[in-house]
């Protein structure tokens, strides 16, 4: 990517910054500013490649980095300088465009890739397939298989949540571990069989369209599905594909990815991650257990921002009581008793005032200590959404000994999480 763009003489290298709505959003108030502008300053001469970033178009923060973007990228410190590409899926990228009106003006480039057709995608997995070693994958080539695959692509594909190449790696290889675990060890040559492959994709064409009908049934009873603004595009699709698409700004681009059409209008994304679902299968017990954690995280987060609150007012109380009246210096108008009194007072002040700075040097104590864990818990929770376990992309809640994504189905161990 930076290596066409390095051919074109746009820029001096063919770096490319990958980054994610992560690295540009803040945790507190006035620190997304600069992480963007940190972000823009490092990628200069170079791409910047934002992915997943119709995440910015989720909450007050990440509302002000798109700010900070639009504003950066007209400035000559950046202007022409960098390509900027924002990727994503069509709709969401849409929804994202609305959120700031120089968007689009800074973004007016646009490349979208098309979605795998279901003969693509059936060629693609019957490729990974034949690339294991000692598998006999003969019966990939019986007509009916083949007729009864295409079918089942056509239907996956025209899913909103379908991942193309993505899907159809992990499809192949749930398969191959479904028949490496059904072998003998007597057995030399394992075999792909037509049973195992329409199980597979059945069970992925049922999850897929459980999970889609969970987060639009969420959605549809959510407020922010009808406040959230929709934007009308430009090419009508048969076939919903995952797309990415370039916008360019002097020369800054910006990619997004074109997703399946979405039943019109579209609700918002926000209220599914941070409420989502209860996932099939999971038991009572577990349920509980997890929602007692989420709301024991709340609490934490209310706890931290009730701290910040009480070490802002302690602060403008010190700096109104430092004001220590000095000791009477006018012996012809004062007597030694009003002398005295005036020495208490200020002697009194100034206890309150030792009293206050030890007070805020606790409160710096308590924050940098919350901060240092809200810092390890955000570290975690990137590296948990890199690591792609929970497909919806929701949010993780810590619990003894791991971590379990909010739908409850996926659980990463302490261990398994190495930061």
């Amino acid at each position: 990517m930076g290596k066409v763009y390095l051919d074109m003489g746009f820029l001096a290298t063919a770096e490319v910054v990958v980054c994610s709505a992560t690295d540009l959003v803040g945790q507190y108030v006035g620190q997304t500013g600069p992480k963007t502008q940190k972000l823009l300053e490092k990628a200069l001469g170079k791409v910047l490649f934002i992915d997943e970033a119709y995440r910015l178009a989720e909450g007050h923060f990440a509302k002000e980095a798109i700010d900070e973007l639009v504003d950066c990228l007209t400035k000559p410190t950046y202007a022409q300088k960098l390509i900027t590409i924002l990727a994503g899926y069509d709709a969401d990228i849409n929804r994202l465009m609305s959120i700031n009106p120089g968007l689009t003006s800074r973004f007016p480039e646009t490349i979208v890739f098309r979605a795998l057709t279901p003969d693509e995608c059936l060629e693609l997995f019957t490729k990974q397939l034949r690339e294991k070693k000692k598998l006999n994958t003969s019966i990939l080539d019986n007509s009916a298989l083949r007729a009864k695959s295409l079918k089942m692509f056509k239907e996956l594909s025209g899913l909103d949540n379908w991942g193309n190449a993505r899907d159809i790696i992990t499809l192949e290889k749930k398969v191959f571990r479904k028949i490496v675990a059904s072998t003998p060890p007597s057995q030399v040559d394992m075999v792909v069989d037509e049973d195992t492959v329409v199980q597979h994709v059945d069970a992925m064409i049922s999850e897929r369209i459980h999970r889609s009908q969970s987060v639009l049934t969420l959605n549809h009873h959510s407020p922010a599905a009808n406040s959230s603004p929709q934007v009308a595009f430009q090419n009508p699709r048969n076939v919903p594909p995952p797309t990415t698409t370039v916008a360019r700004s002097a020369p800054t681009t910006t990619a997004r990815t074109e997703s399946p059409p979405p039943p019109p209008p579209e609700p918002a994304q926000t209220a599914s991650h941070d409420n989502p679902p209860r996932d099939r299968g999971i038991s009572d017990e577990t349920w509980a257990q997890l929602q007692r954690d989420k709301a024991d995280a709340e609490t934490h987060d209310q706890a931290y921002q009730t701290l910040l609150n009480h070490q802002s007012r302690s602060i403008s109380e010190f700096k109104s009581q430092t004001q220590i009246p000095p000791t009477s210096q006018d012996e012809n108008n004062e007597d030694d008793e009003s002398r005295r009194l005036l020495e208490a007072q200020r002697i009194q002040k100034e206890l309150e005032c030792r009293a206050k700075e030890e007070e805020l040097r606790e409160l710096e104590r308590k924050r940098k200590e919350m901060e240092a864990k809200r810092k390890k818990e955000a570290e975690a929770q990137k590296k948990l959404r890199k690591m792609g376990i929970c497909c919806m992309g929701y949010r993780w809640i810590r619990q003894s000994g791991g971590w379990r994504c909010a739908g409850g189905t996926h659980w990463v161990s302490e261990g398994e999480l190495v930061l």
